[in-house]
């Protein structure tokens, strides 16, 4: 029979919370938790999700689409950009690139955003016939924002009502969760909301408009006034409630009824209205667009005016630029190191366009003699390494357009112009066998006259080029100038 197992099972309870005060814990965390410092959400008593109402507003929405659509157009590009993971991540991200880019830009108008990202291991990547499996993204995108706080250390915390654990967790920020904040502070880490600078404005143009249309209804219809002579003036009241309905009244020769229409005091409050509802959208635009020259030039234009509206909305779009791309950067790493593949750098921006003034300009300093370098286009005009190649020093000889004949006289110099003695020196690369002094000497007494001294030098060299014969012929006939000048100095 066998023995009992008299020990006793060692096994323990799940510890939880046994060893600490769950309540003194969840009053310190709530105490520690650092309040929204910005000052307008505390005036208007509204919290940061709640700023989202505001892209309602048709003049708040229209300015924000216009700096969305600016940064998700953008060109962007991976380097080193000639490697498979290169190709394979930007298919990827292309796939994501307006949930990505859309999402972390919302960190602009509320001040921090917060994506999630969800792993597939089992993607794959198709190139013609390569079929190459990698770990990528099933789904990323941007979660709402009142389920995460942000912490002035950089860290970023799931709140207790929206965690499995139900308490606050710490976010992992490497692979699965990206936080992107607008200028945060120690003492506002949850960075600054662009749309809470405008809170007032939109409750004040709402609010106004609300107001005008409740003005315009009741006062800016004419109102129908009849007089009785009888002093009926209920039925005639009632009769003129059944006319604005019916647009038909029967009434006495005695009564009368007039239209009197709103005048113009209705116009000066009409506009007293546009005037206040022009101010509260150059406001708008200032704020998101950094100016006010949108669909109007407010009755006047220039091209200084265009320049200097592109400069700003350009400043604007950079701004939006360095804000993002640390975000989607540490994307693109989590998918590097998931993989196993060397990190790429992601570059966003528009490619710098050919300035027409610094070019000119450039030109002018190499026609000067300015040797450029390659260094200077890559810094001035945004060029990458190797997009300019380095001049490649060949040996070659150099001519100056002028006849270097050995024997040169002007009947050879009127047949040949310059250009065309340069293409019968290139096409002359041999040596040239010359007559020796007696032979010339022997031809020059043979012949009486050019053409029979070419014929005599024909028949003494038959098997000569056409170079060397032509050499000769000007060494034969350079020689029988010298001796005629000569035998005419000595008058013989």
């Amino acid at each position: 029979m066998a023995k009992k197992d008299k020990k006793k099972s060692n096994s323990k309870p799940e510890t939880g919370m046994l060893y600490s005060h769950e309540a003194e814990l969840a009053l310190i965390n709530y105490l520690t938790r650092m309040p929204d410092g910005d000052e307008v959400l505390k005036k208007a008593g509204i919290t940061r999700q709640h700023l989202k109402v505001m892209m309602f507003d048709d003049e708040i929405y229209q300015c924000v689409e216009k700096r969305q659509d600016k940064l998700e157009s953008a060109p962007w590009r991976l380097e080193p950009a000639d490697t498979t993971a290169a190709q394979i991540l930007n298919d990827h991200l292309r796939e994501w690139w307006s949930d990505i880019v859309l999402g972390a830009q919302n960190a602009r108008w509320y001040g921090y955003s917060v994506l999630e990202a969800v792993y597939n291991p089992e993607a794959t990547h198709i190139d013609d016939n390569v079929v190459t499996p990698f770990i990528g993204l099933q789904w990323i995108g941007e979660k709402p924002m009142q389920w995460y706080e942000p912490k002035n250390d950089g860290r970023l915390l799931l709140k207790r009502d929206y965690s499995k654990t139900h308490k606050d967790e710490i976010c992992d920020q490497k692979f699965k969760h990206f936080m992107t904040r607008c200028k945060p502070t120690f003492e506002n880490p949850y960075g600054e909301a662009l749309l809470s600078r405008l809170y007032w404005v939109w409750f004040f143009k709402n609010s106004g408009f609300k107001f005008w249309a409740k003005f315009v209804e009741q006062y800016g219809l004419p109102m129908l006034v009849g007089k009785s002579t009888t002093g009926q003036n209920t039925e005639m009241r009632d009769a003129l409630l059944r006319a604005h309905a019916s647009k038909v009244i029967a009434i006495s020769q005695s009564d009368s009824v007039e239209i009197v229409s709103s005048g113009s005091a209705s116009g000066s409050a009409s506009g007293t209205y546009d005037t206040f509802d022009k101010n509260l959208e150059r406001r708008i635009q200032k704020v998101i667009l950094g100016q006010t020259l949108t669909s109007g030039t407010d009755g006047a234009g220039s091209r200084a005016l265009g320049e200097i509206h592109l400069e700003v909305q350009n400043s604007k779009f950079k701004a939006d630029v360095r804000m993002i791309l640390p975000t989607i950067q540490a994307i693109v790493n989590a998918l590097c190191d998931l993989n196993g593949w060397e990190r790429h750098q992601i570059i966003i921006g528009e490619e710098k366009s050919l300035e027409v003034e610094k070019a000119d300009r450039d030109v002018k300093l190499k026609n000067a003699g300015a040797n450029l370098t390659s260094q200077y286009f890559q810094r001035e005009y945004g060029l990458e390494q190797g997009d300019v190649a380095e001049p490649v020093q060949t040996a070659f000889t150099q001519f100056t357009a002028l006849p270097k004949t050995a024997f040169n006289f002007k009947a050879q110099a009127s047949k040949l112009s310059p250009a065309q003695q340069e293409v019968e020196e290139l096409t002359d690369t041999q040596d040239l066998q010359l007559l020796n002094p007696d032979q010339v000497k022997e031809l020059i007494f043979k012949s009486d006259s050019p053409e029979s001294l070419a014929y005599n030098l024909m028949q003494l060299i038959p098997d000569a080029t056409r170079s060397q014969f032509a050499a000769n012929l000007d060494q034969c006939l350079y020689a029988a100038d010298i001796l005629g000048y000569m035998a005419a100095s000595e008058d013989k």
